[in-house]
């Protein structure tokens, strides 16, 4: 590990939380990823630690001066109020484990609003504008899981045909009717 880099493990409520498939929407291959929300009053030493990640960069790149550009930096971290979101992620599938350390089928869904632990490394990073660092999510053990449905399973009762025909049948009604008096 260089001295730009920190073991971690935050404890949080999880939000937009990609852990069986990986969030394919900006980059492909896509990333797994999760945001911690921490209340302020226990996200400190946390917070305290990227910067210390964060301003080891600057020395390496700046020289000694260069701890006074913390502000300009990129952080993975963004204070709302009394909450803190930790944003963390991985091109690799993260392995789960609940509370009892048994690890969790790869059928379940973690939904928001299930808390974790999760292990991670604060990476400083220095790019041609921007100095930075990320959080690289390893695994995660749930604490509260908040389980959505099977990836293969539907959701949804079988409709039979005669709801579905009234059901389509209302729709064309309503779309003939017209709300403006001519």
């Amino acid at each position: 590990m260089s001295k730009n880099e920190k073991q971690m493990q935050i404890y949080g409520e999880g939000a937009w939380i990609y852990f069986n498939e990986p969030d394919n929407k900006y980059s492909n291959p896509g990333e797994f990823k999760a945001t911690l929300k921490v209340p302020k009053a226990k996200a400190g030493v946390y917070i305290r630690d990227i910067n210390e990640v964060i301003s080891n960069e600057l020395k390496a790149t700046h020289g000694p001066s260069g701890a006074e550009r913390l502000s300009e930096t990129r952080k993975p971290y963004t204070v709302k109020g009394d909450i803190v979101e930790f944003k963390l992620h991985s091109q690799f599938k993260p392995i789960l484990w609940d509370a009892d350390q048994n690890k969790l089928d790869e059928k379940i869904n973690v939904w928001s609003g299930s808390t974790m632990w999760a292990n991670c490394k604060a990476s400083g990073y220095t790019k041609p504008l921007l100095t930075g660092a990320t959080l690289l999510l390893g695994s995660v053990q749930i604490d509260k899981l908040v389980a959505g449905e099977a990836l293969d399973v539907c959701p949804f009762p079988k409709r039979v045909g005669k709801i579905r025909k009234e059901v389509v049948q209302e729709f064309k009604n309503k779309i003939t009717e017209s709300p403006v008096a001519l």
